[in-house]
């Protein structure tokens, strides 16, 4: 009998200990949960990635930020920010090995812009090995519509595109190929086209007109200058619009580049 509780006792430290160390291993560390150092401080993310907004809908986040020193750190806002961005530092006095948050307010309407946007801003504090942090907010800042009736729907514009690619071929770099793409409304009210975004200065975009009538129609005219490229290459322009059922246009112009 003597026997057999000694073993039912190593048999149950021997499961508590296992228990243990697998609930352990299973917890997420300061490190994983402020995988972000920036001096004494640690942080979930120096990135607020917001993803897609519309730019009448304000996104309010958090980011939360993890004391690894042994002394006290005051934290506050420092310098001029976006006038969309605004940051409130909940937790000022940071206590060593304490856990604090920053709360970050967005509001694209006051961005004026649209497509992928990024903003900074800056904390002061009173780390010793870095006193300075800046941290970013990203966006894709999408047009935003009212909910519209049947009656709304027949007579809204509506824009309709020929091919959204161009293939210039085999050019030397250098070479600056040009193209008209086509865009039409189909819809019975105006089509206004807000702005065009790409993530190359080698792209230039005018417009015949920012504003088609119903029936009417524009060219989207892309020019690309092929200077210091060389092998496959595919560059991309985003047009947004006021159509409910494609505020965003992506158009592409592509080829292959010889460098002599």
């Amino acid at each position: 009998m003597m026997k057999q509780t000694k073993f039912i006792f190593i048999f149950f430290c021997t499961v508590t200990l296992f228990l243990a160390t697998a609930i352990a291993q299973t917890q997420p560390t300061i490190q994983d949960r402020f995988p972000k150092r920036v001096g004494t401080l640690r942080f979930s993310a120096t990135t607020l990635a917001l993803g897609k907004i519309k730019n009448n809908i304000t996104r309010t986040d958090t980011i939360r930020v993890y004391n690894s020193g042994f002394k006290p750190v005051k934290i506050s806002t420092a310098g001029k920010m976006s006038p969309a961005v605004q940051v409130t530092v909940g937790t000022p006095d940071l206590a060593p090995s304490a856990e604090g948050w920053i709360i970050v307010q967005y509001d694209p309407s006051k961005k004026n812009d649209y497509g992928f946007v990024l903003d900074r801003f800056s904390l002061n504090t009173t780390d010793s090995i870095q006193p300075s942090k800046n941290l970013n907010i990203t966006a894709n800042i999408q047009p935003s519509f009212n909910v519209m009736t049947a009656a709304d729907s027949a007579i809204v514009q509506k824009s309709r595109v020929g091919s959204q690619v161009f293939e210039y071929g085999t050019i030397r770099a250098g070479e600056k190929p040009a193209h008209d793409f086509m865009l039409y409304n189909d819809g019975k009210s105006d089509l206004r086209i807000f702005k065009s975004k790409t993530s190359c200065v080698c792209l230039k975009t005018t417009f015949g007109k920012e504003v088609i009538p119903a029936g009417d129609s524009t060219n989207i005219h892309i020019e690309f200058d092929s200077y210091g490229k060389e092998g496959n290459d595919s560059r991309k322009v985003n047009i947004y619009m006021n159509d409910p059922a494609r505020p965003e246009l992506t158009l592409e112009v592509k080829g292959t580049i010889n460098k002599f």
